[in-house]
C-alpha cells in the first residue's frame, strides 16, 4: 500500500471510529507520520491540501444550493432579466448560469462573494419597493 493510499485508510477509520477505537486509531496515525520520510510527508501533504480543497468545494455547493432553494418560491414573481440587468449590468443567463451552479469553461458558474452581497441587496432593494408600494394602496 502506498503512502498516500495508507493515510486515507487510517483517516477514514479515524473518521469512523469513537472513545477507545478512535484513541487506537489516533496512536496508528501518529506511527503512521513519524514513520514518513520528507518525500513522503510531502505527499501526504499533497494529500491534506487536497482534502481541503475538496471540503470547501462542498461547501460551496451547499451555498450555492441553498441560495437557489431560497429563491425557488419568488422566482417566479420575479422578472430575473430586469433584476441581473439592473443589478449586475448582466444577462438573465448570466444570473441563473451562477444560481443554477452550471458549467461553463469547464468549471461550475458562482456568484462570488461580492455579488451574493448585490444580490441580497437587491432583493432587499426590489423588498423596500414592494413594501412602499403596498403602503400607498
Amino acid at each position: 500500500m502506498d503512502t498516500i493510499q495508507e493515510y486515507r485508510m487510517l483517516k477514514r477509520r479515524w473518521v469512523e471510529s469513537r472513545g477507545e477505537e478512535r484513541e487506537q486509531v489516533q496512536k496508528e496515525l501518529d506511527v503512521f507520520f513519524d514513520s514518513l520520510d520528507e518525500a513522503e510527508r510531502r505527499q501526504v501533504i499533497e494529500a491534506v491540501d487536497d482534502d481541503f480543497e475538496a471540503i470547501h468545494q462542498c461547501i460551496e455547493e451547499a451555498k450555492d444550493l441553498k441560495l437557489r432553494s431560497q429563491m425557488e418560491q419568488v422566482l417566479p414573481f420575479l422578472s430575473i432579466s430586469a433584476l441581473a440587468k439592473h443589478y449586475f449590468g448582466k444577462s438573465a443567463s448570466w444570473f441563473y448560469q451562477r444560481l443554477n451552479g452550471n458549467i461553463v469553461h469547464g468549471k461550475p458558474c458562482r456568484f462570488t462573494p461580492e455579488e451574493l452581497e448585490k444580490v441580497k441587496f437587491a432583493l432587499n432593494d426590489i423588498k423596500d419597493k414592494l413594501s412602499a408600494t403596498v403602503s400607498n394602496i
